[in-house]
């Protein structure tokens, strides 16, 4: 506290004289407890009263305990009454249905015995024959919908619809203990009705079929009494609903999380108490019986509001009488308390004139004081003890001033000496040095008084303003920091007015930020950094504010002296500022960050490269919508590699090119995304034409891409899967579908495919291939080879190494239905290394047998090529079995050279180093640059068959055969052509220059020891 404060600042409340004396008295007639009696009057008067309360209120306890159990125990006896009879009906329902499968199970067994003596003896006319005894067993069974006779795949032998889900349901699970009788899912008949299956295994893998009506066993079941609210449900192994009374929402048919479903199979009967319904909620108490020799549970419940219906009457009966018990009681209390209530009125009237005043010394915090006529003690009130921390009722009048602070003493002092001597009132604020060495402040105000016998003496009341002080205080220092907290403050802050919307203070970050100095923001309104548009929202933000509904810190623009807007974030908060009602608002500029934000969610949901969505945003997209789409997997073969061998900035133009081409398509029918590095995903809005979308589809991808000075040709294979709404599947699973189909069109060589359970099949069946390609490198594949004959003369050149893969059979995998697979898979990289030593030991066997001058060429897959030690494998082979340089010859396509050019001349040149000649295969069907092929070190061209086709009477293939040649004896290369099936094919070709040939015409491909008795054969 400072010392020195003015008197003037503070004035207690003026004490009359009589009140004084009057509080005074009473506190001393307290401590000599003259006003106990009335306490013990007011025990004496209440005593009745407490009497009468605890007697009724404990004799309506017992009578409410007496109900009580009454209403327990006959609600306990009706439940387990409502059990067992649960427990019998579910018993007597599942004896029924028992009975009902067995009579069904000999009916079908009599027909499978039949049928199964039909087809071993007249396996033509078995069907046409069953019909009759079908026929009969319809009949007699009018529950049963149909009898089918099936083979092991679900397909109808006889009259009748098959069931091609038959091989999934036919599980153990599905049958009981002892029965041979197979239960599947429910279906829907042909005439709409709901139909159970029914299974019997026959002999020859086949199955007889029978379709239970779902109405015998709804008649079944709708033949209990289970009361108005009731239910009796058959289900099967999986909760598939077979049939429930009552069923007004249609439940047959669908599934439900049943209890219990661990005991179907068994013969059981499980009590279980009250539980709701999966359907509708019900309380029901419920019974389950299952069935030993089918995988089927009756369930019975009785409901519980059907079983209490007669106990509520007695419930509320028993309310009724506890309930007027009260009442009665009410009354007499009510009586006994009025005639006790006059008689307490005085007592409490005496009692509230004590409380309060004592309570309003309390609360302001006042004690009562006086000095006597001597002057030598000063005594208080017992509210001073509390106050003041001191343990006595009197003190020494020199002692309590040697308690004043020592700034504060004379003053004190002189002025009691003046009030004392001459009547004058005491009126002062000083403060008290407690004995703890607190200091409080205290006010203090006193006159003299006569009292009895002519007595002088000082009287008057001491406030503890201590509280009051330092509210003061730090009130100036709250004021303090918050003038140095809005002044120094980086965040631009100011208070306005409500009512007029003007500013009337700002700190020096607005006048920086806003651009106006302070004298031109105390001339404004907080409408003029704000666009018009937004006015009425300051307006109603204003007002909800003043009635404590304060606004949410929504970000806004706001408006700088030079036009410019921004984004701000503002918390505004209500405030009194200099007496009057201000707000204040702090103003968080938010442009970077969010604009930072924006990129980023941006960016989260496109691809950088061509400013499509992602896969993921797409996805979101289409979940959120809920409707009905098509989606179109684009995969572009050929579109990384353009990067790869052209450099990144031509494959970003190139991709970016593509992408605005189906970026219009996407615009008018659907939504387009990008997945790195190939596959765009397109969703094609259920209204739009899928298939003329398609068509366009496929045209834009199909086109030519221009580069920047060559044309690019993609291999486009495309995924189509439809979504239904409502048919359960996200958005993810539907384009992981597409995706399918997409592989599935690459591993088939077509190039679009619809989704279905078909392509899943193939997929897996391709998976289970590259299991059987793993096993089998070692010890299936074998090694054919195809002649390639000097064009001038016929005779043997060298020999291609062609890769098969026979069967048990007697049959071959194609190579292009495995060797696509092994470069997806990976199991190339074995694969070739199998091919490359198989080579070399055939033609160490053509060694010993003459032929060795004649070298055998091994096709090298791209990614083999690329991804393995090539040189090395050749290197090995040739030392393992002792070749002479120039023995092997490595065949490459034309595409794989021109993934990575670098990578490929340096590996073209370390074969030659070791004497192993490069032959170029498919030439012409490639897109390379003549730039990169003139430095390649080639030894050999191969002209591909397309070209030599027809090239004798077709112009185009003629002229393109010319050039070929042209080019390669240009840059002096051996020529070869391919696929030569026609005299007229390789006269043409001998006639303009082909060096060498290969073909059918020539020679088919052949395992080794054919090749070499061929060879002898001919030069014998």
């Amino acid at each position: 506290m400072q010392d020195g404060v003015r008197r003037q600042e503070w004035r207690p409340p003026a004490v009359e004289v009589g009140d004084v004396e009057d509080s005074f008295a009473h506190e001393a007639s307290r401590l000599h407890k003259e006003d106990r009696p009335m306490p013990a009057l007011k025990r004496a008067l209440a005593r009745p009263l407490r009497a009468i309360t605890w007697g009724g209120v404990l004799l309506g306890l017992l009578l409410v305990a007496g109900l009580a159990t009454m209403l327990a125990n006959d609600h306990h006896r009706r439940l387990e009454a409502a059990q067992r009879q649960s427990r019998a009906l579910a018993v007597g329902s599942e004896r029924l249905l028992a009975l009902e499968l067995r009579n069904l199970e000999r009916a079908m067994t009599g027909i499978a015995g039949d049928a199964g003596e039909l087809f071993r003896s007249v396996p033509s006319q078995a069907p046409a024959l069953l019909e009759a005894a079908i026929g009969g067993v319809l009949r007699r069974h009018a529950e049963l919908h149909s009898i089918v006779v099936l083979d092991r795949h679900g397909r109808a032998l006889t009259a009748g619809r098959g069931d091609l889900q038959l091989p999934l349901w036919t599980d153990p699970l599905r049958r009981g203990q002892g029965s041979a009788l197979y239960i599947g899912p429910p279906q829907r008949a042909s005439d709409g009705d709901w139909v159970v299956p029914l299974a019997l295994p026959m002999a020859g893998e086949r199955w007889l079929l029978a379709r239970l009506r779902c109405g015998e066993l709804q008649r079944i079941a709708g033949g209990l009494d289970v009361g108005p609210n009731g239910l009796v449900s058959i289900t099967d192994a999986e909760g598939y609903m077979l049939a429930r009374v009552p069923d007004p929402h249609g439940t047959v048919g669908r599934r439900y999380d049943l209890p219990r479903r661990d005991l179907l199979g068994k013969q059981a009967v499980v009590e279980l108490g009250s539980l709701p319904g999966v359907v509708d909620g019900v309380p029901r108490i419920t019974t389950i019986s299952t069935l030993d020799r089918s995988p089927l549970a009756v369930q019975i419940g009785l409901a519980d509001e059907d079983v209490l219906a007669p106990w509520w009457p007695y419930l509320q009966a028993s309310v009724a009488i506890v309930l007027a018990y009260i009442v009665v009681l009410l009354v007499l209390l009510y009586a006994v308390r009025r005639s006790t209530r006059s008689q307490q009125a005085m007592a409490e009237e005496l009692k509230a004139g004590h409380a309060e005043l004592r309570l309003a010394h309390q609360v302001g915090r006042v004690c009562t004081w006086y000095v006597d006529e001597d002057a030598a003690l000063l005594r208080w009130s017992p509210l001073a003890r509390e106050i003041f921390g001191v343990q006595t009722d009197a003190l020494p009048v020199a002692d309590f001033f040697a308690r004043v602070h020592r700034d504060d003493a004379a003053r004190l002092q002189q002025a009691f000496d003046q009030a004392f001597a001459g009547g004058a009132v005491l009126d002062q604020v000083f403060r008290l040095v407690l004995p703890g060495g607190e200091v409080r402040w205290v006010g203090a105000r006193g006159q003299r008084v006569e009292v009895a016998d002519s007595e002088r003496r000082m009287i008057g009341a001491l406030t503890d303003l201590s509280e009051r002080y330092q509210a003061r205080e730090q009130m100036s220092e709250v004021e303090r920091r918050f003038r140095l907290l809005f002044d120094r403050n980086p965040a631009p802050f100011w208070v306005f007015d409500p009512d007029t919307l003007r500013f009337i203070e700002v700190n020096d970050a607005a006048v920086r930020q806003y651009g106006y100095s302070r004298e031109e923001f105390l001339a404004m309104s907080i409408l003029d950094i704000r666009p018009r548009e937004g006015w009425d929202e300051v307006r109603g933000a204003i007002q909800r504010a003043q009635v404590g509904d304060p606004p949410d810190a929504t970000v806004r623009l706001h408006r700088r002296k030079d036009g410019s807007v921004f984004e701000v974030r503002a918390h505004l908060s209500k405030l009194d500022f200099d007496g009057q009602p201000a707000c204040l608002v702090l103003a968080e500029d938010v442009s970077e960050r969010l604009a930072y934000e924006r990129d980023l969610a941006y960016q989260a949901r496109h691809n950088p490269a061509t400013g499509l969505l992602n896969v993921r945003a797409l996805t979101d997209q289409l979940d959120e919508q809920g409707e009905g789409y098509t989606i179109a997997f684009v995969q572009l073969r050929g579109l990384q590699l353009v990067a790869d061998t052209l450099g990144r900035e031509i494959g970003d133009a190139v991709l970016q090119s593509m992408a605005t081409r189906l970026g219009g398509l996407g615009a008018r029918c659907g939504t387009l995304a990008f997945q790195p590095a190939e596959d765009f995903v397109f969703a094609i809005g259920s209204e739009h034409d899928t298939q003329r979308v398609l068509d366009d589809l496929l045209q834009i991808v199909s086109a030519p891409m221009r580069g920047k000075d060559s044309l690019h040709q993609f291999e486009p294979r495309i995924g189509v899967a439809v979504h239904v709404a409502g048919d359960g599947h996200s958005a993810e699973q539907v384009i992981g579908m597409a995706a399918q189909a997409a592989h599935a069109a690459r591993a088939e060589g077509n190039v679009v495919v619809w989704f279905d359970a078909a392509v899943t099949t193939r997929l897996a069946d391709r998976l289970r291939l590259a299991g059987r390609i793993h096993a089998a490198i070692d010890n299936e594949f074998q090694l054919y080879f195809q002649p390639i004959r000097h064009a001038s003369d016929g005779s043997p050149a060298a020999l291609e190494a062609l890769l098969r893969w026979p069967q048990a059979d007697g049959s071959f995998i194609p190579p292009n239905e495995f060797i696509q697979l092994c470069e997806d898979t990976g199991l190339i990289l074995a694969l070739g290394r199998w091919v490359i030593r198989a080579a070399a030991k055939a033609q160490r066997r053509l060694v010993e047998a003459g032929w060795g001058e004649l070298p055998i060429a091994v096709n090298v897959s791209a990614v083999q090529f690329f991804n393995s030690d090539l040189v090395a494998e050749f290197t090995r082979a040739q030392q393992e079995f002792g070749l002479a340089r120039g023995a092997l010859h490595v065949e490459l396509t034309e595409s794989s050279l021109m993934r990575k050019p670098g990578q490929a001349m340096q590996t073209m040149q370390r074969l030659h180093e070791q004497g192993i000649s490069v032959s170029l295969d498919d030439f012409g069907t490639g897109y390379s640059s003549m730039s990169y092929l003139q430095h390649l070190p080639l030894d050999i061209l191969k002209i591909d068959r397309s070209f030599v086709a027809d090239v004798e009477t077709n112009p185009r293939n003629a002229s393109i055969c010319r050039a070929l040649l042209s080019l390669g004896h240009s840059m002096g290369l051996t020529i070869i052509a391919e696929g030569v099936e026609t005299p007229g094919q390789l006269d043409w070709l001998a006639a303009h220059g082909c060096d060498q040939m290969q073909g059918y015409l020539l020679g088919r491909p052949a395992p080794l020891e054919r090749i070499i008795d061929a060879l002898d054969e001919v030069a014998a």
